[in-house]
């Protein structure tokens, strides 16, 4: 199970940590769910940091997100979501296609992933209790926040990068009328691509959704050594789940909160989701900030060497101001 296949010629960086180790669970009957783990080797981790991929991602490509963690002494975790990576695929006749059966069960899946390992991983017998923090990205972070609504207790902040809480194809129209467009697509051709949409490597390998041209080069190589990695784009029974999803994120947003401190960062150059219907989003969160990069792709975690580092130096500052700095409101399990 931790064997890692890892592409030659692959920088340090992009390659996985010496400590890596994968696992996997199976929280129901045909829904394997893969993920991998690393900690820092010496010393017991001032945080948890928990990594929640995008649509389509799978956790070779955070690699490089990993060797930060460990450098600032956090320990690392990462999931591949049902339908991409190395988990279970939900269409036989064509596993590429990234499907959904509703983001209720991805929620479920994190739940089951955050008690029955990451619970059991932070706590250590000298120190006691170490803090959880959560990463995420686009749909994880949109996962992440509903799993917040409901459970943040157990994480002491959360920091996301272009999360996707609406989504930019109904952007200028009503929510609730992209929804029954959503539905109508779904009913009719749910398991069909979306317009223009294909496998990996047919229309188009990873898109170029960052300014970095290196890190878009990397997901290839990664995809091209590993083919159980590659995801063709989203089908419109996704597109229905992920609009339905978002509206009822709305909802909890609004009624139930998260309280605990969040950072989100947004894109300028956004082709995937909607700012603005997601900063609404944000504007009901009682601990929340924003930072903007206006000149960037969606895939902020992923963009140039200044970039990233500026972003994962927020996260950073984040952690110290909510944990390091005052460990004293660290609140039991």
């Amino acid at each position: 199970m931790n064997t890692i296949e890892s592409p030659p010629d692959l920088a340090t960086r992009f390659s996985p940590p010496e400590n890596w180790r994968w696992h996997g669970f199976e929280r129901k009957k045909g829904r394997y769910v893969r993920f991998g783990s690393a900690f820092p080797k010496d010393s017991i981790p001032d945080a948890v940091v928990v990594c929640l991929p995008g649509v389509r991602e799978f956790s070779e490509k955070y690699f490089e997100v990993a060797h930060w963690c460990l450098d600032y002494n956090l320990a690392f975790w990462i999931l591949d979501w049902v339908g991409q990576g190395k988990s279970t695929r939900l269409l036989k006749k064509n596993p590429q296609k990234r499907h959904s059966h509703g983001f209720k069960e991805d929620i479920k899946d994190l739940d089951y992933f955050i008690k029955e390992y990451i619970k059991h991983s932070s706590v250590h017998p000298d120190k006691g209790r170490i803090p959880r923090v959560m990463l995420g990205h686009s749909m994880g972070a949109h996962i992440g926040l509903h799993y917040l609504a409901e459970n943040s207790e157990g994480f002491e902040c959360a920091c996301f990068d272009t999360p996707m809480l609406g989504l930019k194809v109904y952007e200028k129209i009503p929510q609730s009328l992209g929804l029954a467009a959503a539905f109508l697509y779904h009913i009719f051709a749910g398991s069909c691509y979306v317009p223009k949409g294909n496998n990996w490597g047919k229309r188009a390998e990873y898109a170029n959704l960052t300014s970095d041209e290196l890190h878009s080069t990397v997901e290839n190589i990664w995809a091209k050594h590993i083919p159980e990695l590659r995801c063709g784009d989203v089908t419109l029974r996704w597109i229905y789940e992920a609009q339905r999803s978002c509206m009822r994120l709305k909802n909890v947003c609004v009624h139930t909160p998260p309280q605990l401190p969040c950072l989100f960062a947004f894109s300028g150059k956004e082709t995937l989701v909607d700012n603005s219907f997601a900063q609404k989003i944000v504007g009901y969160l009682p601990n929340a900030k924003i930072i903007d990069y206006p000149d960037n792709g969606h895939k902020i975690m992923m963009e140039t060497d200044e970039i990233r580092d500026n972003f994962l130096e927020h996260f950073y500052n984040l952690i110290k101001e909510t944990i390091i700095y005052r460990p004293e409101t660290l609140k039991p399990f």
